[in-house]
């Protein structure tokens, strides 16, 4: 059972490094798939959930609130052009989105 801190990889399709807890990505750690998205930030029992960073391969970024790994609660979405858009987010949605 993974407790404390370590990094896992499997088969070279993703990487997690960061807090474990009874064998769960739990507490603060980064997730980087193969593609080269990544998620920085808070963890609970293997989801995307409090404050994090998704970045895309592409450069686009949400930075702000998770819940249940979905972009939820106060953030900021930037596309690979700069452009922001700055608000709630409800269940991967948000302003102008």
């Amino acid at each position: 059972v993974r407790h404390g801190k370590g990094k896992n990889t499997v088969d070279g399709k993703w990487t997690y490094e960061g807090d474990w807890v009874q064998d769960k990505m739990e507490g603060k750690g980064t997730f980087t798939y193969k593609s080269g998205a990544s998620y920085d930030g808070d963890w609970v029992a293997n989801k995307y959930h409090g404050q994090g960073t998704y970045t895309w391969p592409d450069g686009t970024k949400y930075v702000g609130t998770w819940v249940d790994n979905a972009m939820h609660g106060q953030g900021t979405y930037t596309d690979k052009d700069g452009r922001e858009w700055v608000g709630e987010f409800y269940n991967n949605d948000g302003p102008g989105l």
